[in-house]
């Protein structure tokens, strides 16, 4: 029987499982994803009864390692394992990594995200660490592969296949700038399948130069300065606050967000002062039903200021998007990546605002991006 070898658990990120059986620095890197691309279950279960249920997904996977290895790769599994929520999974989960590792003859390393954190896959984090501890040996991209089987594919792709679960394997290679293939390309040597991204694509994003806002024919702050209320209606994360932050408060426009007075009544109370004192003012609340607008419409209409609404718009995913870009891009912003509840729940109120409410006007903000070009390229990513 072969002698075990030994497997050293790395203790250096707090939401990344990192195992390897020997450090080895070079130049390429192979890197594979694990359920569904290494490794299948052996009872033909989605997920894994127990941590001896599995088997390799392709007889030929240890040879092929062992090729790669003589070939001067460097050896990689990159894998998300969000459901390791508890020490008595985590213990499981090693057991099982033990085993696969030591039926590999070369040396290999192992990084598993357990979090929704910037390490969980398309999200670079597991692939920025490897980066920083290769021994300082410059990696080559251009010789660089991931294999994964999280690419897009829809039913049917392959008779009686199922589409694949997401896109965040191909998402990810794109992400960090190398090659990629599924199972079946790398190692059946079939021929790629039709795919879809799936999700925001910020670079078709950025490629359609949206207008600021529309209708452009009118102004986005009146140019006689008369006050207003100024209703915002969109998503978490739609890009409400920066806009109006840039363009309306320097204007003067009184800022009213229920994030930070904690409840409706004191936005309304706010907006009450501000009317009272002669000023414009802005409601950064996501607003998505005509029952919510409605109270600041007749708050306006009472004191006879004009009121107008600015739409954001309903595109979940480039909310979405955003949502984890300003969390885990932007810390400084000390924002938490906020749970998905939030978005279906404004999708399940939304009401798309119109002038039949009482608006004068209903004027569609399009989200541009405003940052650095280093934040560009971070925001073209793909966060989810």
């Amino acid at each position: 029987m072969k002698a075990k070898k030994p497997i050293e658990w790395m203790n250096v990120l707090n939401s990344v499982l990192i195992a390897r059986s020997k450090d080895v620095a070079k130049n390429k890197i192979a890197a594979f994803d694990l359920d569904g691309t290494l490794i299948a279950t052996k009872s033909g279960r989605v997920f894994p009864k127990d941590e001896y249920d599995w088997r390799w997904w392709d007889p030929c996977i240890p040879k092929c390692l062992e090729k790669l290895h003589s070939e001067g790769y460097k050896l990689v599994i990159i894998s998300n394992q969000n459901g390791l929520n508890s020490e008595k999974k985590i213990k499981s989960f090693k057991t099982k990594i033990e085993a696969i590792l030591n039926q590999i003859e070369p040396p290999i390393l192992l990084l598993a995200a357990m979090e929704k954190d910037r390490y969980r896959k398309p999200m670079t984090g597991m692939w920025d660490w490897l980066m920083k501890n290769n021994s300082n040996l410059e990696v080559n991209k251009s010789q660089c592969f991931y294999v994964g089987d999280a690419a897009g594919r829809g039913d049917g792709w392959k008779l009686k296949r199922k589409k694949d679960h997401s896109c965040s394997d191909r998402k990810f290679a794109d992400n960090v700038q190398i090659k990629f293939y599924t199972p079946e390309e790398y190692f059946l040597k079939e021929a790629p399948a039709k795919f879809t991204w799936g999700g925001f694509n910020a670079k078709e994003h950025l490629a359609l130069a949206l207008p600021q806002y529309s209708a452009e024919d009118t102004p986005l702050v009146p140019v006689d300065a008369r006050q207003e209320l100024v209703v915002c209606v969109g998503y978490p994360a739609s890009g409400k606050s920066s806009f109006v932050k840039r363009y309306l408060v320097p204007k003067g426009y009184i800022y009213v967000n229920q994030d930070s007075l904690k409840s409706r009544e004191k936005c309304v109370t706010a907006c009450q002062v501000a009317i009272s004192g002669k000023k414009s003012v802005v409601v950064d609340n996501t607003n998505p039903d005509r029952a919510t607008r409605a109270v600041y419409i007749k708050l306006a209409q009472n004191a006879g200021v004009p009121v107008r609404c600015f739409y954001f718009g309903d595109n979940e995913d480039l909310a979405l998007h955003n949502n984890f870009y300003r969390a885990i891009h932007r810390p400084d912003e000390k924002r938490d990546v906020l749970s998905t509840i939030a978005f279906r729940t404004f999708k399940s109120k939304l009401q798309e605002p119109t002038t039949m409410e009482g608006f004068s006007e209903v004027k569609k903000i399009n989200f541009v991006f405003e940052g650095t070009e280093q934040d560009k390229e971070a925001w073209q990513k793909w966060w989810h």
